[in-house]
């Protein structure tokens, strides 16, 4: 890696069955961008690849290689082409992939054909930065760093002037979190606008807004990435990848798994409207993604 962007980890989808030990899941952000150009590539849709927070970095192939990138908006140039976002490019040895600093959005990720090939910790590569393991030696990429790539490529049938068509592509500056609300608990006491605070991280993201009700400190229970806590100042928080597993304060319910990646996307100060959603409509999105990803899959045989 000749320069290290200023935050840059390896993630897959993170860890499972760990929960129970206090392991957290880890894993990307926006899940669905990184699902997608896996699978533009020929990849299995868990392969591991870097993920880059806000500012950009340069890459050095070793060897020849395919690889893609989306999520967040950049510029990105092999050489001195410009490139586009969720398109297979194949570089060769010696070449040298330059990403700009992000301009909109939050997460940019990046796959290469055969995947990121680091030694897997209780079954993901996905690093975990405040338990410093996983990924690379559990840290944050830096210049330097050479990635061993995997050997499971799959030849991809399209030519690589293809680029995925956008509605295959994952969503994004949608404002609505659909959420699914605890039984037992009204969903107006936190349903509506608010706008993402900067006291946001890959453990949780809170929001700011009119509080509409009170939360507090309750009897510790398990949570997972998606949980809405309402801690006793009334304004959500909630819990994403690097979420602890179990919390302590008032749970209100949790976002549906399909908008999680929009709301990582989000920037401080960006809008967010809670929108109760009922468990039946959140099951269908999941079949809805589901459908997609074997649409991409098609779309790239």
């Amino acid at each position: 890696m000749q320069r290290a962007p200023a935050y840059a980890t390896i993630q897959d989808l993170g860890r499972r069955g760990f929960r129970s030990s206090g392991v957290p899941f880890a894993g990307a952000m926006d899940a669905i961008a990184m699902v997608t150009i896996n699978l533009l590539i020929g990849n299995a849709r868990d392969c591991a690849g870097i993920e880059i927070a806000l500012t950009g970095g340069v890459f050095t192939f070793d060897e020849p290689g395919t690889f893609a990138f989306g999520g967040a908006q950049t510029a990105a140039f092999l050489g001195t082409s410009q490139l586009e976002s969720y398109r297979a490019y194949r570089a060769r040895a010696g070449e040298t992939l330059e990403v700009q600093n992000i301009t909109e959005s939050r997460f940019l990720y990046i796959a290469f054909g055969g995947g990121i090939d680091t030694q897997r910790v209780l079954g993901s590569r996905s690093t975990y930065v405040p338990g410093a393991f996983g990924g690379l030696d559990g840290r944050r990429l830096k210049s330097g760093d050479s990635l061993p790539i995997g050997s499971g490529e799959r030849r991809r049938a399209h030519q690589v002037a293809d680029a995925l068509p956008h509605a295959l592509r994952p969503p994004v500056g949608n404002p609505q979190l659909r959420f699914v609300p605890r039984p037992g608990e009204a969903a107006d006491e936190i349903a509506g606008r608010y706008t993402l605070s900067a006291s946001s991280d890959r453990t949780g993201y809170r929001l700011e807004g009119l509080a509409l009700t009170t939360g507090g400190s309750a009897t510790s229970e398990p949570v997972c990435a998606g949980t809405i806590q309402l801690p006793p100042g009334g304004e959500p928080i909630i819990l994403m990848a690097d979420a602890p597993t179990v919390g302590g304060y008032r749970v209100m319910g949790g976002v549906i798994s399909g908008d999680l990646g929009v709301l990582a996307q989000k920037l401080p100060g960006d809008p967010v409207e809670l929108v109760p959603v009922t468990l039946e409509r959140a099951r269908r999105e999941l079949e809805n993604l589901s459908e997609i990803e074997m649409q991409i899959e098609e779309w790239c045989k």
